[in-house]
């Protein structure tokens, strides 16, 4: 393994300098086809084959807990990793227990990933706290973030998935799928990914679906916190977002692009370039990238920076990171 990253190394150098014929094929991990993981990685991978003339392509897979352990090895060279998978990783616990990923390095705060719980439209649930002993997804075995995302928003209101009429799922996509196909009552997703759509369609005869706002109250943030570092977050109404039909306050938290120790130097360095100069390009191919900040792409994170990118942000004034 070790010897075929350094081969790839090898590999990427020679294309950065501008030489060789044949170019090594980047592989980008993500979650399922229709996640906004999907769809920013595609859009990074468009932006990188266009600007930085580097082949790259995307590799679906069923959620950052499968894929972060190959970025680790160099087996795929970068992924979306949101924050709480990235810190847990590299040190072994949270969805990693004992299973540490110490080769991953953060190369960007890509964007903030907002989260909230969603009903169908005519469902008798209308506050977080209605949510009482429902059937909701549990398990999330091919993404286990899926666990810890949930609970952090039923925290705001002293719920957990223990409260719940547990129905196991893959990920957060097929839980919001088992909404649509009646199986749960309520489930956990990103506003304005391609399931939302399909289910909003799915349960037209019941009004289609509609999301529970975020307790914001300073306690209930604060119990968030405890569980996720997170945030408040205001998503307005717009075609995309099915289910929103008034400003409603969701939770988000930041999603970072990541790579591995032994990627080259230059191509990291290149990719943060890449990400600061070309935020019109990627808003262009997904909304996903609407509230990436090229003004602040460094925050303080129990995780290690690769240092392609630490040089790339001392050059840009946003290295150290700042509160």
């Amino acid at each position: 393994m070790r010897l075929a990253i350094l081969a790839l190394g090898a590999a990427m150098a020679a294309t950065l300098a501008g030489g060789a014929a044949a170019q090594q094929v980047i592989t980008i991990a993500s979650n399922p086809q229709g996640s906004i993981f999907f769809n920013a990685s595609s859009a990074v991978a468009k932006v990188m084959d266009d600007k930085l003339k580097l082949p790259a392509r995307v590799q679906p897979m069923a959620g950052s807990s499968t894929y972060i352990p190959l970025i680790n090895t160099g087996e795929v060279e970068f992924g979306l990793t949101n924050v709480d998978d990235t810190q847990n990783a590299i040190k072994g616990t949270g969805n990693f227990p004992g299973k540490p990923n110490p080769n991953l390095r953060v190369v960007t705060i890509a964007f903030p990933l907002p989260l909230s719980i969603l009903v169908p439209a005519d469902s008798p649930i209308k506050r977080l706290e209605d949510l009482k002993g429902v059937r909701m997804p549990s398990g999330y075995n091919g993404q286990l973030t899926g666990r810890v995302v949930q609970d952090a928003y039923l925290a705001t209101v002293n719920l957990s998935t223990e409260d719940m009429r547990q129905v196991p799922v893959v990920n957060l996509f097929t839980g919001v799928d088992a909404m649509a196909q009646g199986r749960v009552d309520a489930s956990t997703s990103a506003p304005g990914i391609a399931q939302i759509q399909k289910a909003h369609a799915d349960l037209s005869s019941r009004g289609g679906v509609r999301f529970l706002p975020l307790n914001t109250a300073p306690d209930a943030i604060a119990r968030m916190q405890k569980v996720l570092p997170s945030r408040p977050y205001l998503i307005q109404p717009a075609p995309h977002f099915a289910g929103i039909t008034e400003p409603t306050w969701v939770m988000a938290y930041s999603v970072y692009f990541t790579t591995h120790e032994k990627a080259p130097d230059q191509l990291v360095y290149n990719v943060a370039k890449m990400f600061h100069e070309q935020k019109s390009e990627l808003d262009k191919i997904t909304p996903a990238f609407k509230d990436f900040d090229p003004k602040r792409m460094t925050e303080k994170v129990e995780a290690p920076w690769h240092p392609g990118a630490i040089k790339f942000y001392q050059e840009i004034g946003q290295w150290p990171p700042k509160d």
